[in-house]
């Protein structure tokens, strides 16, 4: 009876291991799966944006930046949809997209070309 329970107890155990080795996998090819979508989707953008497709470009990035909100590519995303208006010679509301950037993502390097992006802009208005 006793070796009965220890088997029962052991092939339990045995098969939670499993259980939990199979839901870690998933987890991590979800993940590679959302790295490898706004990879893709900020690629698609850069293109756009050689191409001068900066309304395309813009509706790329801010796909990117509402799917994925969490990902690396957001704060370049910020910058480069601030310099699409910028090259639109929209020049507000790319001073208000490199102000966020500033707000909102104080210790990366796109603050810093976002400032001097805005330094520039304000001595050609002068």
């Amino acid at each position: 009876m006793k070796r009965q329970i220890i088997q029962s107890t052991g092939m339990a155990c045995v098969l939670f291991c499993m259980l939990l080795g199979f839901a870690s996998a998933r987890v991590a090819s979800q993940k590679s799966t959302v790295h490898h979508s706004d990879r893709l989707l900020f690629q698609q953008a850069q293109k756009a944006l050689k191409q001068s497709n900066y309304a395309e470009a813009r509706s790329l990035l801010e796909t990117l930046i509402n799917r994925y909100p969490d990902s690396d590519y957001v704060p370049r995303a910020k910058l480069f949809i601030a310099d699409s208006w910028y090259h639109q010679h929209a020049y507000k509301q790319a001073k208000l997209e490199y102000q966020d950037i500033i707000t909102f993502f104080p210790n990366r390097p796109e603050r810093a070309q976002a400032q001097g992006r805005i330094n520039s802009m304000q001595k050609d208005s002068e």
